[in-house]
This record gives structure tokens, sequence and C-alpha cells, in this order.
């Protein structure tokens, strides 16, 4: 593709041969002549510099290297612009429409146009899936499923009766959108009773959720995704939660049921959030932090119980001289002791 066209494909202002040609995109130590790569912040300009790439993505600011590098595509937001780049010259694939001879699919169910279902797929009884929707070897999807244009489910995703997907859609392997929440009540005889788990999941557009992740079916009513929520492997949300657009939920995070998440807020590695809180809208819980109450929007936290990130960083700095601050008080009290009994013997 052309240098020109790259930039029009992008929204960048090019610097350069326009008929410079180039055919992938690569990181810049591996970056050829014939590849672009990018500069998303100020760190990697060594690397930039020393580059064989035929062109970087940069930033309006960005210094332009010295040669091989011979252009530039300037753009407002360098790392959308190469999120785009990837998209443009490497783009995933993608199998061609048709239903596979050993899918399942219901004779009640409806496919949009463009729709692929792969082999050993099932699609239940009065589902609705919307255009250009990909279905994966051993999915299943069971009765009653809306889905909207667009959906990428890969192989052995589960997404149970009643669920309601939006547009644009990415379930990653082994994902399980609708299992049952964690209900049970002791019975009088002492052993667990299943409390049915009978709501649904309404996950809304532009929702990505990945590998081996689980969202569980509300008890009564509703589980909600919001729009352009982005989900990491290995992450569970429980019955009742509600999440906020374009919330950020990292590897093997653990939501309660019944949890709140406003919008943007951003929950790192392994955080924990007991039932029933809520994290405030544009909130962010560093990693392996855990709640067990509300955490207020806008504000940074960590530790177990979470606090406020700035306090935990003082309380962290001081642990490692816990030991010295234990002896060095003993001291005190030790010469306070004798100060003491010293004043009392003078009396």
């Amino acid at each position: 593709m052309r240098l020109d066209e790259l930039a029009n494909h992008l929204a960048c202002r090019y610097e350069g041969p326009a008929d410079a040609e180039f055919s992938g995109i690569a990181s810049l130590e591996a970056a050829k002549p014939t590849d672009v790569s990018f500069v998303t912040d100020r760190q990697h300009a060594t690397a930039a510099a020393a580059s064989c790439a035929g062109a970087l993505i940069v930033g309006e600011d960005f210094s332009a290297p010295a040669a091989p590098v011979r252009a530039l595509l300037r753009a407002a937001n360098p790392a959308v612009a190469a999120a785009r780049a990837v998209a443009l010259l490497r783009p995933p694939w993608r199998p061609e429409p048709g239903v596979d001879h050993n899918a399942s699919v219901h004779p009640s169910a409806q496919l949009g146009p463009g729709c692929y279902v792969g082999p050993f797929a099932v699609i239940g009884e009065g589902c609705h899936v919307g255009a250009d929707a990909i279905i994966h070897a051993h999915a299943v999807l069971y009765p009653h499923v809306i889905a909207g244009a667009r959906l990428l489910a890969h192989a052995h995703v589960v997404v149970r009766e009643g669920t309601v997907l939006g547009d644009d859609v990415t379930l990653q392997p082994g994902v399980v959108i609708g299992g049952d929440g964690f209900g049970f009540t002791p019975g009088s005889d002492g052993h667990h009773l299943k409390i049915p788990q009978v709501g649904t999941v309404v996950i809304g557009n532009g929702v990505e959720i990945q590998a081996n992740s689980c969202v569980d079916r509300g008890s009564l009513e509703v589980t909600r995704i919001g729009d352009g929520v982005k989900i990491d492997n290995l992450t569970q949300i429980a019955h009742n939660c509600d999440l906020g657009e374009d919330v950020l939920l990292c590897a093997q995070v653990g939501l309660a049921g019944s949890t709140r998440i406003g919008a943007g807020a951003v929950l790192a590695g392994q955080v924990g959030v007991a039932g029933h809180c809520t994290i405030g809208a544009g909130a962010i819980v560093t990693a392996q932090s855990g709640t067990h109450g509300d955490l207020e929007a806008g504000k940074m936290y960590s530790g177990s119980p979470a606090f406020a990130h700035a306090q935990w960083l003082r309380a962290t700095g001081a642990f490692q001289h816990l030991a010295e601050m234990q002896r060095e008080l003993r001291q005190l009290r030790a010469t306070l002791d004798a100060a003491s009994n010293l004043s009392r013997s003078g009396r």
C-alpha cells in the first residue's frame, strides 16, 4: 500500500515519498524497509533511530530520526493509528460465509447474511444472529439467544439461553456467558439448597471478553455489561453485576454478586470485589487489591482492604523499616523507664 493511501486510511499526515510502498507492520526491532512501525512514546526514540522500518507512525511533535527511516505518518494519537495499521496491513483470518455440514442449526434459528458457522457448533431454537457473525467450531448458543451484527465467537464459547449480545461482540475461546450464579441457601437438613438462577445477561456493543472468563446470569433480573467493556482472561463476573461503559477488567479479576462498576473504571489483575459494592466511575484499583466496601469515583486505590493509593505507597514504604522502628521504640521506652526510675529514686 502506498504511503499516501496509508495516511488516508489512518487519518495521518505523511512526510516522505507519496508512492513509497509498504506491505506489513512490525516492531521497531524486527521491521524491514517494506514495513511500517510505530513510536508511541519518547522512550522508544533511540530504537526508532536504529530501526530499518520504511515508515514510522509517530506523534505530531516527534523529532524525525536519522536514516534509514525514510517516511513518517504523524498522528494525534499514534497508538490508535498503530492499532488501525495492524488491522489494515495484517488483517485477521476470516472464514468464508456458510454453515459447516457438521454444525447443528435449529430450523427456527435465524442467521443474518454473511454468517459463518463452524464444525460442531450448535445454534439453538429461536436464536437470532446478526449479519457477518463468525461462530467457530464447538461454540454453543443455547435457545433464544439474540446476537447483533458481527459477533465473533471463538471455539468452545458457550452462551446460555436468553442472553442478549450487542453488535461487534468478541468472545474468545472458552468464554461462558449466562452460566448459573453461585446462589445457595442453607436448608433445614443442613445441606445447601440451590436457588434457581432465572435471570439473564445483556451485553452491549463493542464488548470483548477474553479466554476462559465467565459472566453469570442474573438470579432474577439481569447481569449487565455496558458498551465498550473489555474483560481479560480468567475473569469472574457474578450474578446481578452491572458494568458501565468502557470499564477495563484485567486478568483474574473477581466480582462478587451485585457489584456495580462505574463507567471508565479500571481494575488491574487479580483485584477482588466483595458483593454489593460500588466502584465509582473512573476509579483505578491496582493489582491484587481487594475491597469489601464502596470506592469513590475518579480515585486510585491499592491494598487489601483497598485504600487511597498515595497513602498505600507511604505505608508500604514504611513496612521495610518496621523492625528498625520497633527496636528504636524499645530503646526509647527503656530510656524513658530509666529516667522515670531515676526521678523517683531522687525524691
